[in-house]
């Protein structure tokens, strides 16, 4: 009995903890794309919010990301250099 009560316990506790996570798309500097459990604030001028304002599953996040940084590689890059 105690076992079945403490398998209830853990079980509840995991599926909480899943339910206030948040998880954020940034893009770096270097144009690496990152899912992140940690709000970026804006004060970093190196990181990029991407997509949806918050992500209640990292897998929503994972599924949003491989699409919104194909996107952002399929465009041209420009060169600042250069007027258009």
């Amino acid at each position: 009995m105690a076992c079945r009560s403490l398998l209830i316990a853990v079980l509840l506790l995991v599926s909480a903890d899943q339910a206030v996570a948040s998880w954020w798309i940034v893009r770096a500097s270097d144009e690496t794309c990152l899912v992140v459990d940690i709000e970026p604030t804006g004060n970093d001028k190196g990181v990029t919010k991407l997509g949806k304002d918050v992500y209640q599953t990292s897998a929503q996040a994972e599924a949003d990301v491989q699409q919104l940084c194909q996107e952002l590689k399929a465009q041209p890059k420009r060169d600042p250099g250069t007027a258009e």
